[in-house]
């Protein structure tokens, strides 16, 4: 069902993408930069809006670090590039205009190392810096409106089912075979540029085929054609184009990783269901006989028995993976957070300390080893901890509550009821909000610092509320 859903998510917005594009300049005779800048936020926001954007630092910050190794092999583009990951298991990828990439997390599961995820994001990015959208646009005089809705919806679907009807739908009402020729032309330029980017970063030539065989595979053993290949024709005559260009212009041999741990980002990955999960258990299992003293290994296969409940096992591999890498801070946080989940504060805390000392601007070993001291009593250590991670993680909506317990334990309660009144206005709960800002205000003086801003929330919170009670209901 969630998948489905998904897939009509992919398509209602590649509908609105079409018709952005028609609002944006009716005449379609210039694509301008400012166009493709704003045409791509307004995406974006679209898929942010409906929670189709994965907010995992830890893999935001993998694949923005792939990305921007990649951008430092192209020539400057006229806007900033920005990578999301977008939280659907289709295999696929895709540019929007103004420098959005996007990466399905299904696709990142789907690669076998860095280099082919870095293939992908390559090929992405010479897609956007060849403009093509924008090309699509400026040649749209030749096009009926049907036709050029094929384009923009075979660049921007995710494959299968209904995604792969709406793309023969508007194929058939407009000329197929320049809907084709347009793809494939990108294609081929898409390709030339991105091989060029990653061989420049210094990951292997072969990558990106590598990657478009794992999808040749996929579609004979599944005998559906992966979303990858829906949306990026011509994959025979891919391959054979890069493999010449290997040949005559790339001999070096490169990485297949650089950034590292790219196993243990895999495993980040949120997967949708058990069984998978439960898959990717066996696949493990299996790989660990082979290859026992696989650190990597270790500490993937000990994540997933976490994931699935097996907390004892899961430490047991975890130990064993910090008895041959004793320095390993991913397993040392991890294991002190498998000790914190089972209420041993005092052995989580000797552990996410060790962690700490390794690297003390890990966001999460620092948030971690703040509920650690919260647990174990030291009251100010952990204010410290969530203090410092009041700006830097936008994306933890818990680092309010955790402030304002921290406060509470400290008998502060002004700052306390501040942070939950931040902690609860971002959660939408404007009554628990209100409650604890107008609570704060007895602890300020009138025109404090403190004071002025919770006014300007409370303000915010009742000013807002009166606009949307006085909206007239819709017909």
């Amino acid at each position: 069902l969630m998948r489905k859903l998904i897939q009509n998510q992919y398509i209602y917005f590649a509908l609105i993408l079409f018709v952005l594009l028609f609002r944006a300049n009716p005449c379609l005779a210039e694509f301008t930069i400012a166009d493709e800048k704003k045409l791509g936020k307004e995406f974006y926001d679209k898929l942010e809006e409906h929670q189709l954007i994965l907010k995992n630092k830890v893999l935001n910050d993998y694949i923005n670090k792939i990305g921007n190794l990649i951008l430092t092999q192209t020539k400057k583009a006229p806007f900033e590039f920005r990578f999301s990951i977008v939280d659907s298991s289709a295999i696929n990828a895709f540019a929007t205009p103004g420098g959005y990439i996007y990466i399905n997390k299904g696709l990142i599961t789907a690669a076998e190392n860095e280099g082919e995820l870095a293939g992908v994001i390559a090929h992405e990015i010479g897609h956007a810096n060849a403009r093509h959208v924008a090309s699509i646009i400026e040649k749209s005089k030749k096009l009926n409106i049907a036709t050029l809705a094929a384009i923009i919806a075979g660049a921007f679907l995710g494959g299968g089912g209904q995604a792969t009807a709406a793309i023969a739908a508007f194929s058939m009402a407009g000329s197929s075979t320049l809907t084709l020729k347009f793809m494939r032309e990108h294609e081929e330029e898409a390709d030339r540029l991105g091989i060029s980017y990653l061989v420049g970063a210094g990951y292997y030539p072969a990558a990106m085929i590598d990657f478009l065989k794992i999808m040749k595979q996929n579609e004979f053993l599944s005998k559906t054609m992966p979303s990858y290949l829906l949306t990026h024709p011509g994959t025979d005559d891919r391959i054979f184009y890069m493999d010449s260009l290997i040949l005559t212009q790339y001999p070096q041999k490169g990485a297949k990783n650089i950034i590292g741990n790219f196993n243990r980002i895999q495993v980040l990955v949120p997967l949708d269901t058990t069984d998978e999960l439960n898959k990717k258990y066996r696949q493990l299992e299996e790989s660990l006989k082979k290859d026992p003293a696989n650190v990597d290994l270790l500490y993937t296969f000990a994540f997933v028995e976490d994931q699935l409940g097996q907390t004892s096992s899961a430490l047991i591999h975890y130990q064993k993976a910090l008895s041959l890498s004793p320095r390993d801070q991913d397993v040392l946080k991890n294991i002190g957070l498998i000790y914190l989940k089972t209420g041993q504060a005092d052995l989580a805390q000797n552990y996410l300390l060790r962690a700490a000392g390794l690297n003390a601007d890990n966001d999460e070993v620092t948030y971690a080893l703040g509920k650690a001291y919260l647990a174990t009593g030291n009251y100010q250590k952990a204010l410290d901890c969530f203090l410092r991670l009041e700006t830097a993680s936008q994306d933890n909506d818990d680092i309010n509550y955790q402030i304002a317990m921290a406060y509470g334990k400290l008998n502060k309660q002004g700052e306390s009821h501040y942070y939950f009144g931040l902690h609860f206005k971002k959660e939408k709960k404007k009554e628990s909000a209100l409650f604890h800002f107008k609570e704060a205000l007895n602890y300020f003086p009138k025109n404090s610092e403190r004071s002025i801003a919770i006014q300007q929330a409370i303000k915010d919170l009742e000013t807002g509320g009166r606009q949307k009670s006085e909206e007239k209901p819709k017909p």
